[in-house]
């Protein structure tokens, strides 16, 4: 059994854990994120200010009952030895076919966060406030802050100092526990036992499902009704967009749009989706269908529109990774 954090830690932290777990973690997870929330919460609460060495930005950690254990010990994990489905210490990880395969299924799998910070150029296609930023700018950042962990990690920086180490993008403890936890299992998992404390010291390598849809399991259409037309030339056309994921998997994508109109010097090219205030970046769950209507205004008789997901820009979530028990042959890492 491992320790519980006090009643404090888990008032203010449970709400935040059920929002940002992603969909079935291992059971090294589970774990590691119980050792490293404790660590990082502790060192950012909110009682202190400085360290006792005098640097800045630090915080002292809180104090604990004498002979009180919050992070898991060796002596927590049992010796179990019958294989990743039979617990600690063996935990299975990730096993691709390629380097492509595995990045595809990380950035799957941290893509379920949901406390992704906005107003960032790596990372705010992911959030609530999607403009200026890409589904592709946040794939290259997840993979890259994944490898600084790893890099941080083999450089011997504690783990409190792993999340500065690596700029990663969140303002938490819990996010920052989930995100170290992923970026290990998938990119250096013969760390396992750093991230958690010592509790599992087996990764058993463990093939995977390398089922992630692509582009064509996105059907878009759309449609243009009745045009109106003013006295002083002025032309409007009201229109419908369907956007159906056919998938298994809830789909985080950017659409374009294109109009063709005589004379409209655009007419036939790609640009921007939707109105103005419309959103770039949406979720689509799966079998489900996103639907948006709107106008198009102008001088041109607008003849017909076409629209489709942005070359590049989407990523379904949640694909590409089993996690749990079941090795592939190999031996533990």
């Amino acid at each position: 059994m491992l320790p519980e954090p006090d009643a404090d830690l888990r008032k203010d932290t449970g709400e935040k854990r059920r929002r940002i777990t992603a969909r079935g973690w291992s059971v090294v997870a589970g774990a590691a994120v119980l050792a490293l929330l404790v660590t990082l919460a502790l060192r950012t609460s909110d009682g202190a200010s400085d360290d006792q060495d005098g640097r800045p930005g630090t915080r002292a950690a809180a104090p604990t009952a004498p002979g009180t254990s919050l992070s898991p010990t060796p002596a927590d994990a049992g010796t179990s030895s019958g294989g990743p489905d039979s617990g600690p210490p063996y935990a299975a990880v990730p096993e691709f076919s390629s380097t492509a395969a595995r990045d595809t299924a990380f950035v799957a799998d941290v893509a379920q966060f949901s406390d992704w910070p906005s107003g960032t150029e790596s990372y705010g296609a992911m959030s609530s406030a999607p403009e200026g930023s890409d589904i592709s700018d946040f794939r290259r950042a997840v993979v890259r802050d994944a490898r600084a962990v790893c890099e941080a990690l083999a450089d011997g920086t504690e783990m409190e100092g792993v999340p500065e180490a690596a700029g990663l993008p969140f303002d938490d403890p819990v996010g920052q526990a989930a995100f170290i936890v992923e970026a290990v299992t998938f990119y250096c998992p013969h760390r396992t036992a750093e991230v958690t404390d010592g509790v599992y010291t087996e990764p058993v390598p463990t093939e995977q499902d390398e089922d992630c849809p692509d582009a064509s399991a996105l059907e878009a259409a759309a449609t243009v009704g009745e045009r109106s037309d003013s006295d002083d030339g002025f032309h409007t056309a009201p229109y419908a967009v369907e956007v159906r994921n056919t998938s298994a998997y809830p789909v985080r994508l950017q659409l374009q749009q294109r109009w063709y109109a005589d004379g409209y010097a655009d007419s036939g090219a790609w640009g921007l989706f939707g109105d103005t205030t419309a959103e770039q970046a949406v979720t689509v769950e799966a079998g489900e269908t996103f639907t948006y209507e709107g106008e198009q205004s102008g001088i041109y008789r607008w003849d017909r529109t076409q629209v489709r997901v942005r070359p590049g820009e989407f990523v379904f979530l949640g694909c590409g990774y089993r996690p749990g028990p079941g090795p592939s042959s190999g031996d533990p890492l």
